[in-house]
């Protein structure tokens, strides 16, 4: 199998969509299933030296070419006054579907540059659909609630994952070539690394991220403080 390391190479700090703009050697790949597979391990290092499970929610995936969105609608539901789930990672021309589960109004917007917009105040049982034609990381807020916070990670293509409980994590149908690959978690340093993908065997990596503290506080979609309103329960 191919190994690509060792642990905890790679840049980080590099925001990928940047790149992107910028790269004249973005390839547009149809949605053929390839058969190419990237998989491995993340780990977090800790403040003594060690390593362990790197949280929930963290993303792999990789850059350098593009694939349609497929069709798929996905929900982020408001229930108890939380995104459930409070990430959804997309790509390119799809659209999210926010639910209003509560018996309460919420104000769903986003001011990030990837995708600004406002949804209202739909009413119990309502729903609004957002799409997001633009790569990039999408902050989600309600301007009623506070603490209410979520984050949509737009991608070019299909070829990400979702890291388990252990760390592991499975790439799928990954045109061969060799492309940028990119770790992301509200509570991990951003990180980069280089890999190249055969059709065969799985290119595997191991990697090793560094931990950053996150803060959900935010402004409201005027630039503003949050204000205390009567009536107001968290």
């Amino acid at each position: 199998m191919n190994r690509v390391g060792p642990p905890n190479t790679g840049r980080r700090g590099c925001p990928w969509w940047g790149g992107l703009r910028k790269s004249s050697w973005l390839l547009l790949l149809a949605s053929t299933a390839w058969g190419a597979e990237v998989r491995g391990q993340v780990r977090l290092r800790g403040v003594d030296g060690g390593t362990g499970a790197a949280g929930q929610p963290v993303v792999v995936y990789l850059t350098g070419f593009r694939q349609p969105p497929p069709s798929d609608v996905l929900v982020i539901s408001q229930k108890d006054k939380t995104f459930l789930p409070n990430l959804r990672v997309i790509v390119a021309g799809q659209a999210v579907r926010f639910t209003n589960d509560d018996p309460v109004v919420h104000n769903v917007f986003s001011t990030s540059a990837a995708r600004t917009f406002d949804l209202g105040k739909p009413g119990p049982q309502q729903s609004r659909e957002v799409s997001f034609p633009t790569t990039g990381l999408v902050d989600v807020y309600c301007n009623i609630h506070e603490q209410m916070f979520a984050n949509v990670l737009v991608l070019p293509n299909r070829a990400f994952a979702m890291v388990d409980e252990q760390g592991q994590f499975v790439i799928r149908d990954v045109p061969p070539g060799r492309y940028p690959l990119h770790v992301w978690g509200r509570n991990i340093e951003p990180f980069e690394l280089e890999v190249t993908v055969a059709p065969e065997p799985p290119t595997v990596v191991e990697l090793t991220v560094e931990p950053r503290v996150f803060s959900p506080a935010h402004l409201d979609k005027f630039g503003r403080p949050y204000r205390q309103r009567a009536g107001y329960t968290p």
